[in-house]
């Protein structure tokens, strides 16, 4: 029997577009099976350490397979229905007289070898590895990432796993030029800040499709458990994506239905009161390869090192596949999310950071009032993926999201400090809302050559429709006395509604790139899009006319980078960004949008035959026209620009021997240039250091008695920032350690993970109403966890 009877979607003669690149054996293997619809077996120990030739054309997968090989050693066998075995051949009994194995005849009797689905060795190179092979996010296409024109990270879900992360802000601590914790420990959401410069608002992204949250109150907090990995893209990215932040994105890519049976339970205890329970669920719903599914969930409940402040969460998300032909799958997916949550506590600098007569303010010091604080939100998505094959080398991909997000949150916050030192006025300040959001991402991929080029070409067209119901609350509190736990002020009216609108906000974008390869060495990107983007605010307080604003805008990039045969490969790039900037100048007319470049220069290098990738980026990336507040005036005004520059390193491997390896080192160089407020100019962002870096280190036994066990450890360090624009207000630097112990015995995992071994103060502070207020860091946590997986 040969190849092509294994794989019954297609004819004996059928030809496939292959286009796999020369990588490790295992990813090729895995990228073959994807698009010659076939399952592989293989042993992992039979393909470890091996490197692909690569494949590109019109070919039959006997052909295409035989390419792939070539030089391994390694041969073929039908292994049944849709499945192909890889095997070794039996030494030839003289060597000088056999012809090479990709030209020996093919009438020789299949060896037969115990088959090993290719799922079990996908999930032990998964499980071990913190490198990943490629990434979508950067191009929206199929490269790797040694290809990528642009500095980007991808945290792999071995990776969360190991370090046993438990929101979005704890799997970026070891990535390099992103802020994710810059006003310390906050619960709520997740702050981003890329290269200097927040995206909190519209930085986030799930599965490439954006997450925005116009009015900042109304957000996302996703789920880590969700994730299959999580891809951190710096620098301007609106020439695919259209507005947004210039210092990047952060993609959320969730868990896909899988064809191979997947069980996992676990449980989780930890201190701060905290219980949990997971499960991940997934394989083919039938006989058939048709349907696959996908189920992952948790439900958690647990305190916070804030008193008074939960941290409980319910999450469930079902995925169905369905492989309506040979060249046709449709994904349906949807989640639910339900949390119970407290707001993030700011206390007096004299007395968190600084001395106060009084005595230390205790960390866990809640400055709300227990009956009325809340924050409970629901989450909620619906929808589908389609990718469906044109012709050789031709395919479509549409996605549709329907996302739902709705807000009940009040909290009494602390607003200024008494010369006493012990009494802080206070605030209450609520948001109840609801955000409603339809995002469509339709793709062409296409792959021709002219002469010696080989092109990759992507068009596409996207649509987004954001509704933000809002209505805001505001009101003074009673006084507290900083220094008594129990003291939760006197009683005090709810706060009356100052804020009741309906933000519409719609954006449709086309774009257009090319990729050209020339003799397989230089790899040109050329990328462009033009975007049209509209606002329009209803105030339902005052009845008052609807206020609107459009604008449209051209974004591109361009880059360069040259592929060495040793695994190097180095870059130049020039990308620009544009940003709606919602609002209207001091004569009525409305203000223009965000703009900016970055030039970026950088190197990636994979080392062959391992699993280990290093980068380093050098940046310059300017914003312009952002909008402040005249301090004269007290009027807004489009005056700002701001140039952040820099230089990140990135390291992570994952070695044969059992070690995994992060290392990252971010030195950042940001200035005001132009600004409504003198006293800033020159100076420093907020909350941003100018250096950051970290280093991970994880050894895990894979013989002898001590088989399957882990130790690990790392170290963050976070240089000093300044907590106000004229930076006046220094606040110092920290290092903070974590570690980890696992030991895996047959289909169970036990774990004990550490945040912030050494309990380290670390802060976050910020100026408000001239005094000065600090947020602790995240304090020591010990979480332990047990897995069955079967």
């Amino acid at each position: 029997m040969t190849i092509l009877a294994a794989a019954q979607a297609s004819a004996q003669d059928a030809v496939w577009s292959f286009d796999i690149p020369s990588q490790s054996l295992p990813a090729a293997l895995d990228a073959f099976a994807e698009q010659a619809h076939v399952q592989m077996l293989y042993k992992a120990d039979s393909v470890r350490d091996l490197q692909s030739a690569p494949v590109s054309g019109q070919l039959s997968p006997e052909q295409a397979l035989h390419h792939l090989l070539q030089g391994t050693g390694l041969s073929f066998q039908s292994g049944g229905p849709n499945t192909i075995t890889v095997v070794t051949p039996p030494a030839e009994p003289n060597h000088e007289s056999a012809p090479p194995a990709r030209d020996r005849p093919r009438t020789e009797k299949p060896l037969k070898v115990p088959e090993i689905l290719v799922k079990d060795v996908q999930e032990r190179e998964g499980d071990v590895s913190y490198v990943a092979e490629g990434t979508k996010t950067a191009t929206k296409t199929d490269i790797p990432l040694i290809e990528t024109p642009q500095s980007i990270s991808v945290i792999t879900r071995s990776r969360m796993v190991a370090q046993e992360v438990n929101s979005v802000a704890e799997a970026l601590r070891y990535t390099p030029g992103v802020q994710a914790e810059p006003f310390g420990f906050e619960p709520r959401f997740t702050f981003l800040r890329f290269r200097g410069f927040d995206a909190t608002q519209n930085g986030l992204f799930r599965d490439g499709l954006q997450l925005r949250n116009p009015g900042f109150a109304v957000s996302y907090n996703l789920e880590p458990y969700g994730a299959e990995e999580i891809d951190v893209l710096r620098g301007p990215a609106s020439f695919l994506y259209g507005q947004g932040s210039p210092g990047g994105l952060l993609n959320y890519i969730t868990k896909r239905p899988t064809r191979e049976s997947l069980h996992e339970v676990q449980f989780l205890t930890g201190n701060f009161g905290r219980h949990e329970g997971r499960f991940d669920f997934g394989g083919k719903l039938n006989d058939s390869d048709v349907l696959s599914f996908r189920l992952t969930g948790l439900f958690r409940e647990s305190g916070t090192q804030l008193d008074q402040v939960p941290n409980d969460r319910i999450y469930i998300a079902p995925a169905v596949t369905w492989q309506a032909a040979a060249r046709t799958q449709i994904t349906f997916s949807a989640h639910f999310q339900k949390d119970q949550l407290g707001s993030s506590q700011a206390l007096p600098a004299e007395g968190s950071l600084r001395f106060n007569s009084n005595g230390r303010i205790p960390v866990s010091r809640f400055t709300g009032h227990p009956d009325i604080e809340k924050q409970n939100r629901t989450e909620s998505s619906l929808g589908y993926e389609v990718r469906h094959g044109l012709a050789p080398d031709w395919d479509v991909v549409h996605k549709l999201r329907y996302s739902s997000t709705e807000l009940d949150g009040l909290t009494t916050y602390s607003n200024s400090f008494g010369t006493d030192k012990r009494t802080v006025s206070r605030f209450a300040y609520g948001s109840l809302g609801k955000l409603n959001a339809l995002t469509i991402d339709n793709q062409v991929h296409g792959k021709f050559s002219t002469g010696p080029f080989q092109h990759q070409v992507l068009g596409g067209l996207d649509f987004q429709r954001i509704t933000v119901d809002l209505r805001q609350t505001f009101g003074a509190a009673t006084d507290v006395d900083i220094f008594n736990r129990y003291d939760y002020g006197a009683p005090f009216a709810l706060p009356p509604v100052f804020l009741n609108q309906r933000v519409t906000q719609l954006q449709t974008g086309v774009y257009l790139q090319d990729q050209v390869k020339l003799y397989d060495h230089w790899l040109l990107t050329l990328g462009g899009r033009h975007d049209w983007a509209s606002d329009e605010t209803q105030d339902r307080m005052t009845g008052a006319p609807s206020r609107s604003q459009a604008d449209r805008k051209a974004t591109g990039r361009a880059a360069l980078t040259y592929l060495f045969d040793n695994g190097l490969a180095p870059y130049i790039s020039y990308s620009t960004f544009f940003l709606p900037a919602i609002g209207v100048n001091s004569n009525g007319q409305a203000f223009t949008p965000e703009t900016g470049r970055q030039y970026e220069l950088g190197i990636k290098y994979q080392i062959p035959r391992t699993r280990t990738l290093l980068t380093a980026a050098l940046f310059d990336l300017t914003r312009e026209n952002f909008i402040q507040t005249d301090p004269s005036a007290f009027l807004q005004v489009q005056r700002g620009k701001a140039r952040s520059r820099g230089l990140e390193l990135e390291g992570v491997a994952s070695f044969d021997s059992g070690l995994d390896v992060i290392a990252s080192f971010t030195l950042l160089d940001n200035e005001v240039r132009e600004t409504a407020n003198p006293l800033e100019k020159g100076k420093r962002l907020p909350q941003t250091p100018g250096q950051f870096g970290s280093l991970w280190v994880k050894y895990t036994f894979s013989g002898g008695s001590l088989k399957g066990f882990g130790i690990g450890g790392g170290a963050r360090y976070t240089g000093y920032t300044y907590g106000d624009e004229a930076n006046t207000f220094r606040v110092p630097s920290y290092v903070v350690g974590d570690a980890a112990i696992d030991y895996t015995w047959k289909h169970y995992r036990f774990a004990l993970n550490f945040n912030n071994i050494f309990n380290q103060d670390q802060f976050g502070c910020f100026d408000r109403s001239g005094s000065f207020f600090c947020t602790f860091g995240e304090r020591r946590t010990v979480v332990g966890s047990v897995t069955y997986r079967w």
